[in-house]
């Protein structure tokens, strides 16, 4: 299959060097406003042509499948001249800046018989991937609740407050937080299913930029609950991801390799405590080194968006169904929309 990437910014190298590794697929365009950095990445990844202009691009090379790895508020516009132009589209969170967006693409691309796939890499991690498999075994028992949580700094000097360098993710409603709304909501959407009804708290604790540094969120869903949150102040930066079922518990930390699982065990009861600890701590050693380790090889943290990457292609080429279907997206966009602030609310001081 012959791909093209639109925007050769940060997020697009993982997708460049993915591609490259993919069997079948053929790289063959790059796209960015910037002359010398779409040529960069072309020179770099070994990519056939380069453009400044999508449009020629997509005219000039008739790709199969179109990567859209530019800011938000440009995504509708790309993905459906994509579309247009008879290519897959593979867009990066958020897949668009408006729910009405994302319809109005899913639509043509039913129309067209194209696919729309929004990158919720972190499902395709492999600590997510383990658990959903001891769900899928009945080993797990049936999921109750979910509890996602972001811990970021992004109130620092590498993250979204810097105002000579104004984050596009501000332009949309949350500010910088709805950024990571579609990898809260689709881990839950994994788990638990759609969702039926969302209560949400947005507020701000320190002076910055950004109308928003905190969110919660209590969800009620199709299988059981959620609870959803994103923290700029809480320490150390995480990725938690907790599971509960009704016959064991899993808790893993996406930013790292750590899952450790609690279930039953063939032991006294009074010793289930000490030998459970046993076996986190065991779990916890050998993670750390694993997460140490994949820093120098490997796709490292990125390694859900290869595995995502791969699984789209081969079903595409196969003409099997996908990982993401139109109607998994779909279900995570309306759960993204029922969680975003109804307002953008500006606050100058932080909220006591």
């Amino acid at each position: 299959m012959k791909a093209a990437l639109i925007g050769a910014g940060q997020i697009a190298r993982q997708h460049l060097a993915c591609l490259n590794a993919l069997p079948g697929v053929q790289l063959a365009a790059v796209c960015d406003l910037s002359p010398a950095t779409a040529e960069a990445a072309a020179e770099r990844y070994d990519v056939g042509s380069w453009f400044t202009d999508h449009q020629a691009m997509l005219q000039t090379v008739r790709p199969d499948v179109v990567h859209v790895t530019t800011p938000p508020t440009s995504h509708f516009r790309l993905a459906m001249d994509a579309l247009q132009a008879g290519a897959h589209v593979i867009v990066e969170k958020p897949a668009t800046a408006t729910f009405e967006e994302l319809e109005a693409l899913t639509r043509r691309a039913g129309e067209l018989g194209r696919h729309v796939i929004e990158d919720y890499n972190y499902i395709f991690n492999r600590a997510p991937q383990q658990i959903l498999q001891r769900i899928a075994s009945g080993e797990f028992g049936a999921v109750t609740h979910v509890d996602v949580l972001i811990c970021l700094d992004i109130l620092g000097p590498d993250g979204f407050a810097d105002p000579n360098a104004p984050h596009p993710a501000l332009n949309l409603a949350g500010g910088a937080i709805a950024d990571f709304l579609p990898h809260l909501a689709s881990l839950a959407h994994a788990f638990v299913g759609p969702h039926r009804n969302a209560q949400t708290v947005w507020s701000k604790r320190k002076p910055s930029p950004l109308p928003f540094d905190e969110f919660r969120s209590v969800v009620e869903a199709e299988r059981g609950t959620a609870t959803l949150g994103f923290s700029a102040s809480a320490q150390p930066d995480a990725f938690w991801l907790r599971v509960y079922g009704e016959r064991m518990q899993a808790t893993a930390n996406l930013f790292e390799t750590r899952l450790t699982f609690d279930g039953p065990r063939n032991v006294p009861k009074p010793l289930r405590p000490f030998v459970s600890g046993l076996e986190e701590g065991r779990d916890i050693r050998r993670a750390a080194v694993s997460t140490l380790l994949r820093k120098f090889k490997g796709p490292g943290a990125y390694e859900g968006l290869w595995e995502c990457l791969a699984q789209t292609y081969r079903a595409l080429g196969a003409g099997t169904a996908l990982p993401i279907a139109a109607d998994d997206v779909l279900a995570v966009n309306r759960l993204v929309e029922a969680i975003k602030p109804r307002q953008q609310v500006k606050v100058t001081e932080p909220a006591l």
